[in-house]
């Protein structure tokens, strides 16, 4: 792997033994043994998994393991197996959802913060930013980050738009507010040399059907390994600025069999 080349996963929740309701999308949960096979899979040809901060700034690792939303496994599930490797990854949750069913609640996310887990924003209320008037936007950004800090204890560093929407200068508006950077879902390679001067970082997400090889081929091999991955997404990104969030998510959803998510 180049060691300039820098790789961000996007989970979302896993399904496990514990009865806990998750309420990720089916499409994005993973079976828990297919995470940790992931994990362990980066670890074996000697890639480094850990969390944006770790990896970015203080250049200790590889691959930035993030997960978004605050689904109840990643603490019930995700958490204990990062904790068993000694690893570290990016909780990205949304204040005004804490607590609430299928979500972690604050006790839960102090305790994973105490256990070595970084915890950040990823909005405050999972309003698609693009769907925000500039002050609403400036609210998100600027509350989500307060109400975790005072909760944790602790800075809040980086944000994740929900759903990958990102208006035009959101990378600008979030370190003006405080944020160090933005983590986006357009599919891509970090390069450590020039992570600060990108408004909107780069990352892949990753799937149900997902195998430990993929991952790992994405790691080692680069853009060239991703593609397939950067067309798929230019044609979704397209679509959706064809139809707009609400009709993209009908589709999607029919096309999943699942019902379509409500967005305020």
């Amino acid at each position: 792997m180049n060691a300039d080349s820098v790789l961000a996963l996007m989970y979302h929740g896993l399904s496990g033994d514990t009865p806990a309701p998750v309420v990720a999308d089916a499409h994005y949960t993973l079976p828990t043994p297919q995470f940790a096979a992931h994990l362990d899979a980066l670890i074996a040809r000697g890639i480094r998994p850990g969390c944006a901060t770790d990896t970015l700034v203080h250049g200790r690792a590889d691959v930035i393991i993030t997960f978004d939303d605050g689904d109840i496994s990643n603490f019930a599930e995700a958490w204990p197996i990062l904790r068993r490797r000694g690893l570290r990854a990016d909780f990205f949750v949304n204040p005004a959802r804490v607590g609430q069913p299928g979500y972690c609640s604050w006790a839960q996310l102090r305790e994973m913060h105490a256990g070595g887990m970084s915890i950040q924003s990823h909005g405050m209320t999972h309003r698609y930013f693009t769907r925000l008037t500039p002050q609403a936007l400036r609210d998100e950004l600027v509350q989500s980050r307060e109400r975790i800090a005072d909760h944790l204890g602790t800075p809040v560093d980086w944000l994740a738009p929900p759903g990958g929407r990102c208006p035009p200068r959101l990378g600008e508006l979030a370190r003006e507010v405080g944020y160090a950077g933005v983590l986006g879902s357009a599919p891509g390679i970090i390069r450590r040399a020039t992570a600060n001067d990108v408004v909107v970082l780069p990352r892949v997400a990753v799937t149900a059907n997902t195998p430990a090889e993929a991952v790992c081929r994405w790691a080692l091999g680069g853009n060239s390994a991703l593609r397939g991955l950067r067309w798929r997404y230019r044609i979704l990104h397209t679509a959706k600025r064809l139809m707009g969030d609400r009709g993209y998510e009908r589709l999607r959803s029919a096309m999943l069999g699942q019902a379509a998510p409500v967005q305020p």
